[in-house]
């Protein structure tokens, strides 16, 4: 194996770690996901049983302004017909009067199930933002655990990056400018081995003896008919 084979089979070891620590860290946690989409739900709850309470809440005050508005009116007739100065003006008051008593009647009727659900909702919300405030600091420790583990791959990626980098200055340009260019097209892998005395080891094909002894004699840069990598023997071979 030539050093310029050895330096790139270096290169391409460096490239491999980091391409493995790079999926590491796009590998967000599974608790850690969970725990946000429970997170993000609970707040959606909150928001929609909130919206609802306030609904309700509205249409509670709308019906007790109602309520003490026909209860003044009620009272108004009332004290109207005991002041009329005719039977028959008395009559009408008392029409009135029990006018308004029945539609406060009817609105004290309807009242009542919105204030239960009024209640109900409160509960709800309640319950909910018990739930929330118990997640919330869980999902931040996960956070930062992610955060952490996260930086503490991108110090490694750096590490070899700086090393790769180093490695690579000693290898000729075109040389490694090929391998790159493979190396995209191929999975990464831009350098395959001759294995089995025949076979590409990045396409498992079997090489034609022509092509194996250009490897062998190190003719220059020999790919694989194939898959297109650069070929080379390992130093034990």
């Amino acid at each position: 194996m030539s050093d310029q084979m050895k330096d790139l089979a270096d290169v391409q070891a460096r490239d491999l770690e980091i391409d493995a620590l790079q999926e590491e860290r796009s590998q967000t946690p599974a608790e850690l996901t969970e725990a946000e989409n429970r997170l993000e739900q609970l707040r959606a709850e909150i928001s929609a049983r909130q919206r609802e309470l306030d609904g309700r809440q509205a249409e509670v005050r709308s019906a007790e302004l109602e309520l003490g508005t026909l209860e003044e009116r009620r009272k108004a007739a009332a004290n109207s017909s005991l002041t009329a100065e005719t039977p028959k003006e008395a009559s009408q008051f008392q029409n009135q009067e029990l006018q308004f008593a029945t539609r406060v009647q009817e609105v004290e009727e309807d009242l009542l199930p919105l204030m239960e659900e009024t209640e109900q909702l409160s509960s709800e919300v309640a319950e909910l933002e018990g739930q929330l405030a118990e997640l919330e600091p869980l999902v931040s420790s996960l956070q930062q655990a992610e955060a952490e583990r996260v930086e503490g791959i991108d110090e490694r990626i750096q590490t070899i990056s700086q090393e790769r980098t180093g490695m690579a200055g000693a290898i000729d340009r075109r040389l490694l400018q090929t391998y790159e260019q493979v190396r995209k097209a191929r999975r990464g892998v831009g350098l395959a081995e001759v294995v089995g005395g025949n076979r590409c080891s990045g396409c498992n094909v079997h090489l034609p003896i022509h092509v194996v002894q250009k490897v062998r004699k190190e003719a220059g840069v020999v790919r694989c008919p194939s898959c297109g990598r650069i070929l080379h023997f390992s130093s034990s071979d």
